[in-house]
Order: C-alpha cells, then sequence, then structure tokens
C-alpha cells in the first residue's frame, strides 16, 4: 500500500507545532485532491526526528492515487513545472501553506526542511520533496484566478464527512468533484440525501475557466424525477388548437403571431 512520509525536524528533537502543524496542512491536502472524504490512517510513527506515514485505509484503497498526485505534482513545482487541471485554487492554497509551515522559526540557527517522501506498496522509497523556501514560493506564484459569488450547482452527493470538519463531495453530470462545505445545521439533511440528485444553494467559486469547484452550502434541495416526461405529453390533447393552425391561433388568442 502507498503511502507518504512526512519528515520533521530531522536529526533532533521536533518541534512539536510544527509537526502537528504540518501533519494538520498535509490532511488538508490530500482532502482537498480526493475525489469523496477520506479517513486518513497514520500507519507508522516515530520519534527523534518526527517521522508520520499517512496512508488511506483499505475500505479507500483507490484513493491511493491521491498521495501519488500529491508527491509528483509537488515534486514537479520544485523541478519547475506547473500543476495539472486536478490542482483547484484551494489545492494550491493548502499546498503553499503547508510549505509555508515548515519553514525557518526566528532565531532557529539548526532548521532543516521537512520532506515529504513517497513510500510505495512495493516498499521503495522516492527522492524526497524538500519544503524549501523556493517550493513555497513557486507554490505561491502558481496560485491561479479564483472567482466567488452567490450560486448553485446540481449533482449527485457521494461523500459527507463531520468527523474532521463538515465536507462534502458533490459530483456533476460530467463526472467531475465539486467540494462542499456546510454549517452544521445541515448535516442531518446532507446525510440523508447520500447518492441522492440535489441542487445545493450558496456562495459558489470558480476557477479561471468558470468551471465550479467549491460550495459553501447554505440549502438543499432533493431533486425529484418528474413522472411524465416532455415527450409523454405530445399529442395528450389533439383538439386543443380546435382545428386552427399554431400561427392562427396564436392570432386570434395573443395578438399577432
Amino acid at each position: 500500500m502507498d503511502a507518504l512520509e512526512l519528515i520533521v525536524d530531522e536529526g533532533r528533537p521536533a518541534n512539536a507545532g510544527r509537526f502537528f502543524q504540518l501533519g494538520h496542512d498535509l490532511l488538508t491536502l490530500l482532502d482537498e485532491l480526493s475525489d469523496v472524504p477520506v479517513p486518513w490512517l497514520i500507519t507508522s510513527l516515530r520519534t527523534g526526528s518526527a517521522v508520520a506515514m499517512v496512508a488511506p485505509p483499505e475500505n479507500h484503497l483507490a484513493e491511493a492515487r491521491v498521495l501519488r498526485l500529491a508527491y509528483f505534482s509537488l515534486e514537479t513545482v520544485q523541478g519547475g513545472g506547473g500543476l495539472s487541471n486536478d490542482w483547484t485554487p484551494d489545492a494550491v492554497r493548502v499546498a503553499h501553506r503547508f510549505v509555508e509551515h515548515g519553514q525557518r522559526a526566528d532565531g532557529e540557527s539548526d532548521w532543516v526542511p521537512p520532506r515529504l517522501r513517497l513510500v510505495e506498496d512495493t516498499g521503495l522509497l522516492g527522492h524526497a520533496v524538500a519544503l524549501t523556501p523556493e517550493l513555497g514560493q513557486r507554490l505561491n506564484d502558481l496560485q491561479p484566478f479564483e472567482r466567488r459569488m452567490p450560486g448553485s450547482v446540481r449533482g449527485e452527493l457521494v461523500g459527507v464527512n463531520v468527523s474532521r470538519g463538515n465536507r462534502a463531495s458533490l459530483r456533476l453530470p460530467n463526472r467531475r468533484i465539486v467540494r462542499v462545505g456546510f454549517e452544521s445545521t445541515l448535516r442531518n439533511q446532507l446525510k440523508d440525501a447520500m447518492y441522492r440528485q440535489v441542487e445545493l444553494t450558496g456562495l459558489i467559486k470558480q476557477d479561471a475557466e468558470g468551471r465550479v469547484f467549491h460550495i459553501r452550502a447554505e440549502e438543499v434541495s432533493v431533486l425529484t424525477k418528474p413522472a411524465v416526461r416532455w415527450s409523454d405529453l405530445f399529442g395528450i390533447d389533439p383538439d386543443y388548437l380546435e382545428g386552427a393552425s399554431a400561427e392562427e391561433w396564436l392570432e386570434a388568442n395573443r395578438g399577432e403571431a
């Protein structure tokens, strides 16, 4: 099983605040890149230098792709490249915050950059990505444009998680995922609407191409399939125009057609 290894303050006792903050940031980044909420696990933890390994549980093994996406994307940025379309503006912002929280504190003379490494299911260790100031600057420069406005979005609700913040996932008809945030008052409504077609209304975020990638939901409406299709109505009242053409009927009843 693939895992991400986070190494903090290598070679000396770790700064607790830095370690826990980076751990929180890493989980938030993985949440931003995953299609559904995942209860990420710590599969190994070592002290001295603080070393933690993060992996999905067995019932979410497919989400190991998120670990690879996070690692290889940061490695590409470190090498001077860009980010794929799988990265929303929110994901870029979280990644920048992740790197910034690993930087040298005032008066800290023995600081070394935290490192992130992919441990593949074969046991092989990938090249470590160092969370350097240069990486942080690159991510800052790559922060894309976003637009915020009131609006609504429709799709299938495919995931709800309330154990680590109120988060949900909405799958659009084109299979793309929109991340959802919500107040606790909507928890039961969203849980009851799992795997159903819904319309969420609230504050939406769009990227530079106009695609919605996040909504702060304020209202939830479950969509129902109509019992009658438009095609079923065709010819249902053949005498409605009383023998007149459509143009003649409109002119007689609504003025000039």
